[in-house]
């Protein structure tokens, strides 16, 4: 890879339960995160936001505020990714696609699930109250 890939993730907060996906693919196949994946050339962040959450979890959205940037530097791949706070609006929720599993998962159950570092830090930043956007940035070579 000769540049990085620009990927979009959708935060969905319902009664303190969060909305995460099991990965199916890699990176981070058999984690939980948050729903989102790469934004294909032509593509609106917000269409991107929209196909991912259909394709991940069968919900349609409406798109809100930017909450993160994550940017993630590994071995083999280079990710900035942009989080935005999503509301469902339709469809039904099922895991699909790139998903093993989706469910609302409580925030007092996070530290008992395995997450991706990215999600876990990001979630403890927006649960805190902490003024977004946020800057997450993960580095491992």
């Amino acid at each position: 890879m000769d540049r990085p890939l620009v990927a979009v993730g959708c935060l969905i907060v319902e009664e303190n339960k969060v909305l995460l996906v099991k990965r199916k693919n890699p990176p981070n196949a058999g984690l939980w995160a948050i729903p989102g994946g790469k934004v294909e050339y032509g593509e609106t962040l917000e269409d991107a936001l929209k196909r991912e959450m259909r394709e991940e979890t069968g919900l349609e959205i409406a798109v809100g505020n930017i909450i993160s940037i994550v940017q993630v530097i590994n071995e083999g791949y280079h990710y900035v990714i942009l989080d935005f706070e999503c509301k469902p609006i339709g469809g039904k929720l099922r895991a699909s696609s790139d998903a093993l599993e989706v469910e609302y998962i409580p925030f007092n159950k996070l530290k008992d699930i395995p997450t991706t570092k990215t999600t876990y830090d990001m979630l403890i930043m927006y649960f805190k109250g902490e003024k977004a956007p946020y800057s997450i940035i993960q580095i491992s070579r």
